[in-house]
C-alpha cells in the first residue's frame, strides 16, 4: 500500500469579524488602519477590539492609523496581557543581545548540522495546539490552535515566511 503524505499549503484562516470581539460595531476599528498588533492581542486574549486598541496605545504607544514599533521588544517586557499570562519562546540567543531568544530549526545537510531561522509552517507543526501572538517582517498576527485568527488572509497562506518572534499565551 502507499502511504499518502499529507502536505500543508496553507493554514485555516479566521476573519476579524468572526474571532474578534465588537470588531464589526467598532467605529475605531473601521476607520483604522496598519493595526495588526491590536488585532494580534485582541484575537489571542479574546478581548474586545476597543479595549486591545485603548491598552497598545497606552502601553505600545501606538498613534492611530500608524503601525506599532518595536513590537516584541515592547512584548519581552510584558508578563501579562488584559488578563492573559505571557511568555516568549524560543531558545537563548547570546549572539544577539537585543533579542534573547531565537526560533531556530536544525536539520541534516550533507552531514552537516545546518541552523536556520523558523518558518511558520514548522512553527506550526511544533506547536499546534495554543495561543500565540507571532511576530514576522514587519507584521504580527495570532494564531490559535494552529488557526489564524484576526491577521490578514495572506498570513495562513505565507507558511514560508519567517517567524522573528513568538509569545505563548495562557
Amino acid at each position: 500500500m502507499e502511504e499518502t503524505i499529507k502536505v500543508m499549503n496553507k493554514l485555516e484562516y479566521i476573519s476579524e469579524s468572526d474571532s474578534i470581539i465588537g470588531w464589526s460595531d467598532s467605529t475605531i476599528a473601521q476607520s483604522e488602519s496598519n493595526d495588526c498588533v491590536v488585532r494580534a492581542i485582541a484575537a489571542a486574549t479574546g478581548s474586545c477590539y476597543d479595549v486591545a486598541h485603548k491598552y497598545v496605545a497606552e502601553v505600545f504607544n501606538r498613534k492611530p492609523k500608524q503601525g506599532t514599533v518595536l513590537t516584541s521588544r515592547k512584548l519581552k517586557e510584558q508578563t501579562e496581557i488584559l488578563g492573559k499570562k505571557i511568555v516568549e519562546l524560543g531558545e537563548p540567543c547570546k549572539t544577539f543581545p537585543n533579542n534573547p531568544y531565537r526560533l531556530i530549526t536544525r536539520y541534516k545537510n550533507w552531514g552537516e548540522i545546518v541552523e536556520r531561522q523558523m518558518t511558520l509552517k514548522t512553527f506550526v507543526k511544533l506547536n499546534p495546539i495554543g495561543t500565540y501572538i507571532l511576530i514576522v517582517a514587519r507584521h504580527a498576527f495570532a494564531l490559535k490552535d494552529g488557526k489564524v485568527v484576526g491577521g490578514n488572509c495572506k498570513d495562513a497562506r505565507e507558511l514560508k515566511k519567517r517567524v522573528h518572534s513568538a509569545f505563548m499565551l495562557k
